[in-house]
């Protein structure tokens, strides 16, 4: 599961735009949740693009907008069989650059938040992108892929965001290929080193927009595998 993350404008988020050809930068912002409007990097036109998105997809066949079904994240196990996934998965996926996200341990009666965060980089999160209505009402969407975690990572939480390397980001993005031929992309994995420290409580109010507070040092950490 991923439901909170940060971005940074920093030189591993610029290096992420500038390998993909994107000339614009990315504003900082912490504690992103569900139906915030998120940073998101597509290819229309065979121009890769940076555009902002609903982060909860909504398919394109929805009477209205909706938040009554979990679409802010979709499983990668399910996303060919989905009514709502398997459109998007064919040519309609994305990139949703990360700094860093944040997952929940129960620990002495209370839930503590942990920063999940590359050693030295930035996360390129596996996603799909989807367009509900038309026109000045059109509602552009988006969700992040998870799955099952990768050795390590379950000591903090069963699933993980699929994390994309570097050689694999063009790929997942070219609309030209059929989704259903890049599944293999999703399965777990971890393509850097990454470390999982301790933050704030704080960060728990999806309202709170400043950096996370480290509260000591790193829980563990994690190499590429």
């Amino acid at each position: 599961m991923c439901g909170r993350y940060n971005v940074i404008d920093d030189p591993f988020t610029q290096g992420l735009l500038d390998e993909l050809g994107i000339a614009k930068r990315i504003h900082t912002r912490y504690n992103l949740a569900p139906t915030e409007q998120v940073p998101v990097i597509r290819q229309l036109d065979k121009q890769n693009e940076l555009i902002d998105m609903r982060w909860w997809l909504i398919p394109h066949w929805a009477h209205v907008p909706d938040t009554r079904y979990s679409m802010f994240n979709a499983k990668a196990e399910t996303l060919a069989t989905s009514k709502a996934f398997s459109g998007p998965l064919k040519h309609q996926r994305c990139i949703i650059p990360a700094s860093s996200f944040i997952e929940w341990r129960t620990e002495e009666g209370h839930k503590q938040p942990y920063a999940i965060q590359p050693v030295s980089g930035v996360f390129a999160l596996a996603g799909l992108w989807e367009q509900w209505g038309h026109g000045a009402e059109a509602i552009h969407s988006c969700t992040i892929i998870t799955t099952v975690a990768a050795p390590g990572m379950e000591q903090i939480h069963h699933r993980q965001p699929v994390m994309l390397p570097a050689d694999l980001r063009a790929r997942w993005l070219d609309p030209t290929i059929d989704g259903h031929h890049l599944m293999p992309l999703l399965m777990p994995s971890l393509p850097c080193a990454l470390e999982v420290v301790p933050i704030d409580p704080v960060i728990n109010n999806s309202h709170h927009k400043q950096a996370p507070t480290t509260l000591g040092p790193a829980l563990f950490r994690l190499d590429a595998n």
